[in-house]
């Protein structure tokens, strides 16, 4: 479910040419995400369950607010200032961080083993994703202490998904930690970024078109995977080196679909990443036995 998860945000770079293509702007583009995911929640919700799926109490309907603000919000945020900062190449290669920062808290809180096969699969991914991203070439990359600041707190905001999103699973359905978080993200990011002039500017039927599709399958879909992934006896520092397959999938439909160059040492970052979730996920089937369902008592520790 993870890398299903992984595959489908692998999208994202897709729906957002598209959006841009139309008029939309940065800011527009990840409220509509959001929003639309929001939407379309509804009424696949009543369908599957009626008027339950809606029902939550208070702690859970708390866990969903950090998330949505946190992880939804103020990661897009974030990102999106180091983007404009010190470019895409930077900011991306800064929010690959995000693995090392789920492995020091799934320690933390969890009480996860770090060995050093997690250690030399983390040092794999990340030098895979800075290859794929780079392709050696630094001369792209921007240095600058706020772009920097800015997108490593992306990067945390977004390693928060995975713990805020174990300690939510299990015991809350995951229509409706999703249904709760997009909620909470979009009206924060509504507040911040006032997008409603944009959207009157950027009003089309393609528009209308590419921002259903871009919340239904890397937001609707991928969460809802992700969400029901984390449920499941996996240790939660091999979830996001699982879940990097999106970069490969993002290559790969640059090259299919935008006619993206891709060189050798492009492929070779794919290669290595893909070498990267292998190793973190030998002997899984041991160590699964070993992690107890959802490890819910450690999660009451930090609630």
């Amino acid at each position: 479910m993870i890398l299903a998860a992984g595959t489908l945000w692998g999208t994202i770079g897709l729906f957002v040419k598209l959006l841009n293509g139309v008029g939309a702007t940065s800011s527009l583009t990840s409220f509509m995400r959001l929003f639309m995911g929001f939407c379309i929640l509804i009424p696949i919700m009543f369908f599957k369950g009626g008027t339950k799926l809606f029902k939550i109490d208070r702690k859970g309907l708390f866990q969903c607010f950090l998330l949505g603000t946190l992880s939804q919000a103020l990661f897009n945020y974030c990102y999106t200032v180091s983007i404009g900062s010190v470019g895409v190449a930077t900011a991306s290669i800064l929010l690959y961080t995000a693995p090392v920062f789920v492995c020091v808290m799934s320690k933390i809180f969890f009480k996860e083993l770090i060995g050093i096969q997690k250690i030399f699969a983390l040092a794999l991914n990340i030098t895979g994703c800075f290859l794929m991203v780079t392709g050696g070439n630094l001369s792209n990359l921007k240095i600058s202490a706020a772009g920097i600041i800015f997108g490593l707190t992306a990067a945390f905001m977004y390693s928060l998904v995975t713990i805020i999103g174990k300690v939510t699973s299990g015991k809350i359905n995951p229509f409706t930690v999703v249904f709760y978080s997009f909620l909470f993200g979009w009206i924060v990011l509504g507040i911040f970024t006032s997008p409603w002039k944009d959207i009157a500017d950027a009003w089309s039927f393609r528009f209308l078109i590419y921002s259903i599709g871009y919340g239904f399958i890397p937001t609707v879909g991928s969460y809802l995977l992700y969400m029901g992934g984390l449920c499941k006896k996996l240790e939660l520092s091999k979830v996001p080196v699982i879940a990097s397959v999106e970069t490969v999938v993002a290559s790969l439909i640059g090259v299919m679909i935008f006619k993206e160059k891709i060189g050798l040492v492009n492929m070779l970052g794919i290669i290595i990443l893909i070498m990267s979730i292998a190793i973190m996920n030998l002997n899984s089937k041991k160590t699964s036995r070993e992690i107890t369902h959802c490890n819910i008592t450690e999660a009451d520790k930090i609630k």
